[in-house]
């Protein structure tokens, strides 16, 4: 008994050896798995959507990958980069594997892909059911689909073009219009492909007659805010949503409901009821802030959005600073096509007492907003009562009774770090002794600035300025029109009115011309932050331009959810008696590109 005993005790020994080993040999096996996976033959987005459809990438990092599992993937793999190809139209795909295993643990998945050629279409059948069937402005998106027989066959592409040629339909007011038929016929044999879209239009209807529901506007000042979007016009998705962001944005509103009243539809036409509920009429604002210019500050606005049934309202503004301040308000009276056409009348106050300027000027502003071929126009007269004190000069009374234009245009790509775009404004006003005025005179003001993309990540901007001015008495001719350089806005490196013709205490008086340039360049080095680096030039002028200025440095951007955060260091690199090279300005703003 003791001998059996002994065996059966070995027996088991050796099993537990034995399972022992093969546990010691699966957790081997099982750890550390590296897999290399290279797919050759194919680049571009055949390659990246290869790689997204293989199964083996999605699990290389589950903490329960095993040899056995990668062995399994691998057989899949060909099957997923075929698949992966189709929406491309490749379906003659070749593919050749392999799968070995190297030093620690490291395994080589190697695919060598020949795609071959793409599938071809050769048929492409759109048929129009319904009353729409002969519409020849549905004929016309018909005719104009973007794939072509003999175009190779590209699955997203069709389905866009498809997606497109319903939402064309639906904009001409065949807004049931819905799909009865859509497939593509794949022949994989002989490389071609058969595209089938047959649509049922449903009956064309129009805009009917706009119903506000509302109380606190006229109805014919609303309805002048919809001119692009009228009675008569295709009833569409895209009509209707453009209407209401015409109207939620004219500031009137709190909410603006838009429900199209079916029940009461004649000839086609649909009334659509808008039920409207009023904006706030006041808004206030206080802040406070620092400039570079006039440093820190205090301001308060106050907004009257609605002051009658025609919709005029107005802007009383002030803003306090140890170098300036200003009162002042607008009130507008909105006109012909509301979205655009205005006439305001505006009345400010304004201090500025620097180290070379004091002075004190009333200004009554009124004019003519209005867009002129897509240009932000406005003509206007002005009044100004100005007492001011350049330099050592004595104090000084002007009065001055001015007719003038201005034309601004943006241009500028939509986005928070625009690479791209133009903005160009320019300012004409004279005013003549003999009407109201002290003495005459003649200005014309001009700024500029140009974006290029460099790269991916850069933009290029240049900014230029130019202002000249003739008057019979520059003694007389108000500090508020005369022109300076240095600057945020000028040439970097020198502050706020720094440059520009000087008296004989070398007080900068200002002058009646004034060139800048500048060049500078961005890169973006993150999502949030920019890099800035650049070089400005220019000055202030009588007669002659004898002296020009430059200055250049670097900055920061930051890109925030609602603007632009500048930050610049500007080093001067000309100096005169005043101004030395060692200086340094640190500039600070804030932009908004709409």
């Amino acid at each position: 008994m003791f001998t059996c005993f002994h065996v059966a005790h070995a027996e088991s020994q050796n099993r537990s050896i034995q399972t022992t080993q093969e546990q010691a040999t699966i957790e081997q096996s099982n750890r550390a798995i590296k897999v290399d996976i290279s797919i050759a033959g194919i680049d571009g987005e055949l390659k990246k959507n290869a790689l997204a459809y293989l199964e083996l990438k999605k699990h290389l990092n589950d903490p329960h990958f095993s040899e056995a599992w990668l062995q399994k993937l691998h057989k899949k793999a060909e099957k997923n980069i075929r698949e992966a190809l189709q929406p491309f139209g490749y379906y003659q795909v070749n593919i050749s594997s392999s799968l070995t295993k190297g030093s620690d643990n490291l395994w080589q998945a190697q695919y060598t892909v020949t795609p071959g050629d793409p599938v071809k279409i050769i048929d492409i059948d759109i048929v129009i059911n319904g009353p729409g069937k002969n519409d020849t402005e549905i004929l016309a998106i018909v005719a104009n689909f973007p794939i072509k027989p003999a175009d190779p066959l590209h699955h997203d592409q069709y389905e866009s073009a498809k997606d497109q040629l319903i939402s064309d339909i639906g904009r001409l007011g065949y807004y049931q219009i819905k799909a009865q038929q859509t497939k593509v016929i794949v022949d994989a044999n002989n490389g071609t492909a058969h595209i089938h879209i047959h649509l049922l239009s449903g009956d064309k209807y129009f805009l009917g007659e706009f119903h506000f529901q509302q109380d606190f506007l006229n109805d014919d000042f609303i309805l002048a805010y919809t001119q692009d979007i009228k009675q008569g016009d295709p009833f569409s998705q895209e009509n209707l949503l453009a209407l209401y962001d015409t109207l939620y944005s004219t500031g009137y509103f709190s909410s603006v409901d838009i429900k199209p009243d079916f029940s009461r539809v004649k000839e086609q036409h649909v009334p659509v009821n808008v039920t409207l509920k009023p904006a706030k009429r006041h808004k206030f604002t206080l802040g406070a802030g620092y400039d570079t210019e006039i440093e820190a500050n205090v301001s308060f606005r106050w907004q009257h959005r609605r002051i009658n049934y025609q919709g005029h309202y107005s802007d009383v503004m002030a803003k306090f600073s140890s170098k300036k301040s200003t009162i002042g308000g607008a009130y507008w009276i909105p006109i012909g096509d509301p979205r655009t056409d205005k006439i305001g009348i505006i009345p400010k106050f304004e201090t500025e007492d620097t180290d070379n300027t004091d002075r004190d000027t009333f200004d009554l502003e009124t004019g003519y907003w209005f867009n002129w071929k897509r240009w932000e126009t406005t003509l206007f007269t002005e009044y100004k009562h100005e007492q001011f004190t350049s330099g050592d000069e004595p104090r000084t009374t002007t009065e001055l009774f001015s007719l003038g234009a201005r034309i601004e245009r943006t241009n500028f790509e939509k986005a928070l770090f625009p690479r791209k775009g133009w903005t160009l404004y320019s300012e004409l006003r004279f005013a003549n002794a003999g009407i109201i005025s002290d003495i005459d005179y003649f200005r014309v003001h001009l700024r500029s600035r140009l974006l290029f993309p460099i790269g991916d990540k850069g933009r290029l901007i240049l900014r230029g300025e130019l202002g000249m001015a003739e008057t019979s008495d520059f003694d007389l001719y108000p500090s508020s029109l005369r022109f300076y350089a240095g600057g945020d806005q000028s040439v970097r490196g020198y502050t706020w009115k720094a440059l520009g013709p000087k008296d004989e205490e070398g007080d900068v008086v200002g002058g009646r011309n004034v060139i800048t340039s500048s060049i500078e360049y961005n890169h973006q080095v993150s999502e949030k932050w920019v890099l800035a680096g650049f070089l400005d030039a220019g000055n202030a002028y009588n007669d002659q331009l004898k002296k020009v200025y430059y200055g250049t440095g670097f900055g920061v951007r930051w890109i925030a959810p609602f603007g632009l955060f500048r930050t610049d260091l500007g080093f001067p690199l000309t100096s005169d008696d005043d101004i030395s090279e060692d200086n340094v300005v640190f500039y600070f703003g804030f932009e908004i590109n709409l």
